[in-house]
């Protein structure tokens, strides 16, 4: 740049300068600002202190009863159905976790992205849908890991929670998802929404439920087929919650809040499909 005839160097170089640092301080500023908010995403997805007091060979099945706080969960996704469970509970303003199928991610793309935009956590719940206790451990493990990555990819966090399809686990199984990096999850209230002919049952299922209250995690569906009676049962549900006193938060911010009550083998039957691999 040319400077005006006659115009000394030095107090536009000190000019300059000036603008100089006042650019590197803005943009440290805002690398600052990103390192925090990410630090802030990233918590959201941590399990916390207590969850590592969980042994090796159990899950969990309900949180702390802490007062107003119980989890919705939804497993069997992503797919159709998830979009709109996430419009309901951001109508709302309630979060829930998301325990997805690793082989659907592609045929959904977007819905695991929206849905931890709006403060959902995203769990494993297995590559295939498979009975945990009937894999090998190779092919298990593989199960695990393909569906973590996926997860990975898609939304940039590490997998921190893992149900087991049918909730179908073992001692063994569980002692897999701990060495992954993961924590077995079940439920203490089940919607039975895979199975049921209306709206009502689901919303019956759940409300009238004696384990709902504080630290209840809430088994429903967003995906396996049609799910729109999950769908058209959620308002009343959530509407229920809010009657209760009760506000849905994810899993790792319900395990933050105290000791969870665990699961051990023999707790949960095994489904038909839990037959031990050869």
């Amino acid at each position: 740049m040319l400077r005006p005839s006659g115009t000394p160097l030095a107090p536009l170089l000190s000019s300059q300068s000036a603008v100089d640092q006042a650019a590197a301080a803005a943009a440290a500023s805002a690398k600052d600002g990103a390192a925090a908010a990410d630090a802030v995403e990233q918590r959201g997805w941590s399990i916390g202190q207590f969850a590592t007091q969980v042994p090796a060979r159990e899950g969990i099945s309900a949180g702390a009863p802490t007062a107003g706080l119980v989890a919705l969960t939804f497993d069997d996704g992503p797919g159709p159905n998830t979009y709109d469970v996430l419009a309901l509970l951001r109508k709302y303003k309630m979060h829930a976790t998301f325990f997805i199928i690793g082989m659907k991610v592609a045929a959904t793309p977007g819905a695991m992205a929206q849905a931890v935009a709006e403060g959902h956590v995203v769990g494993n719940h297995t590559w295939t849908h498979a009975s945990l206790p009937s894999l090998k451990p190779a092919i298990l493990k593989q199960e695990l890991r393909d569906t973590t990555e996926v997860i990975r990819k898609e939304t940039g966090h590490n997998v921190t929670l893992q149900r087991p399809p049918f909730g179908d686990f073992t001692a063994a199984t569980n002692r897999v998802d701990h060495s992954l990096g993961m924590l077995p999850v079940l439920w203490s209230v089940d919607s039975a929404d895979w199975s049921a002919k209306d709206s009502q049952t689901v919303v019956s299922n759940v409300l009238n439920s004696p384990a709902l209250g504080p630290g209840a995690i809430i088994l429903l569906h967003d995906g396996g087929g049609d799910r729109s009676i999950t769908v058209n049962a959620l308002p009343a549900i959530l509407d229920g919650l809010v009657a209760r006193g009760l506000r849905s938060v994810t899993i790792p911010e319900l395990l933050r809040t105290g000791p969870p009550k665990t699961s051990k083998e023999g707790d949960y039957k095994l489904s038909e499909y839990a037959v031990p691999s050869q």
